[in-house]
């Protein structure tokens, strides 16, 4: 359970981290992988959904020309969505992902609230993922669930945000941002 002295000390301990001139300035590159992590996850899902969904509806194997077909067609409207939600999805998270990458390494892994995010972040990829495994399931039932998966991507990036700033403001991490913002310029 996490003191509000345990956050003070991690404040002190991320501000100090960040405010050494020695650290390695992050790569965008690196903050660009990891924002794609999730978008992807969700697009590859789309995708595979409907590919093998085609492939049950057309009673012929899944074949690659079978997904190129589909998607060349224009009848993969689906995955159209999936990968502009998650493009969008990735330009919402990389902010993120970028201030975290500005907290020097041996912080990140040493204190308790980042390590409570990271827990978090974890049980939230979880259930995302365990969402679109039902709603690619369920797209054996009902094809009109290939557009679920879009829709619950589209959705988890309001919940995310939601949720993390719940937790910006539970422990009053609004105030670190700034002070990193101004550090960081």
């Amino acid at each position: 359970m996490l003191t509000f002295n345990d956050v003070n000390r991690d404040f002190k301990a991320i501000l100090d981290g960040v405010a050494d001139a020695n650290r390695p300035v992050p790569s965008t590159l690196d903050a660009l992988k990891v924002a794609s992590v999730i978008p992807l996850i969700g697009v590859i899902f789309s995708t595979i959904t409907f590919w093998a969904v085609c492939a049950n509806l057309s009673k012929q194997g899944l074949s690659v020309n079978l997904l190129v077909d589909g998607i060349i067609s224009g009848d993969a409207i689906p995955i159209y969505m999936s990968v502009v939600i998650g493009l969008a999805q990735m330009i919402i998270v990389l902010p993120y992902v970028s201030l975290y990458h500005s907290i020097p390494v041996e912080v990140r892994n040493s204190t308790a609230l980042i390590a409570t995010f990271k827990k978090g972040l974890a049980k939230g990829v979880f259930i995302y993922v365990i969402l679109l495994l039902a709603l690619s399931l369920a797209c054996f039932k009902n094809e009109i669930f290939l557009f679920s998966i879009p829709i619950i991507m589209f959705l988890a990036t309001f919940v995310a945000s939601l949720i993390v700033n719940l937790q910006v403001t539970k422990y009053g991490v609004g105030a670190l941002i700034d002070k990193l913002k101004k550090i960081l310029n």
